[in-house]
C-alpha cells in the first residue's frame, strides 16, 4: 500500500495545486504526514475525553435518577401508610 503523502494520490481535483503551493511553501510530504499523524493523535485524545466525560455523565444521570425514584418510591410508602391510619369517614374507633 503507498504511503500518505506520495504525489501519485489524488484524493481531489486540486491535489496537485495544493502540492504545488506546499512545496512551494517549503512543506515537504513528511511534514504533512507528521501533520496528519498529530492530528489523527490529538482526535484520538479528544475522542477518548470526550467518551469518559460522556460516560462521567451517563453515570452522574443514573444516580440523579435513583436518587429520585426512591423519593418516589418513600412518598408511596408514606401515603399508603396515611391511608391504612387514617379512620374512614364513619367508622369510630
Amino acid at each position: 500500500m503507498p504511503s500518505i503523502g506520495h504525489a501519485e494520490h489524488n484524493w481531489s481535483p486540486n491535489y496537485q495545486r495544493h502540492m504545488d503551493e506546499n512545496h512551494s511553501n517549503g512543506v515537504t510530504n513528511e511534514d504533512m504526514a507528521i501533520n496528519l499523524l498529530q492530528t489523527q493523535l490529538e482526535l484520538s485524545l479528544v475522542r477518548e475525553d470526550f467518551q469518559n466525560q460522556l460516560r462521567k455523565l451517563h453515570q452522574a444521570l443514573n444516580r440523579h435518577l435513583d436518587a429520585m425514584n426512591r423519593e418516589v418510591d418513600n412518598v408511596h410508602v408514606v401515603s399508603i401508610l396515611v391511608v391504612d391510619f387514617v379512620p374512614v369517614a364513619g367508622n369510630s374507633l
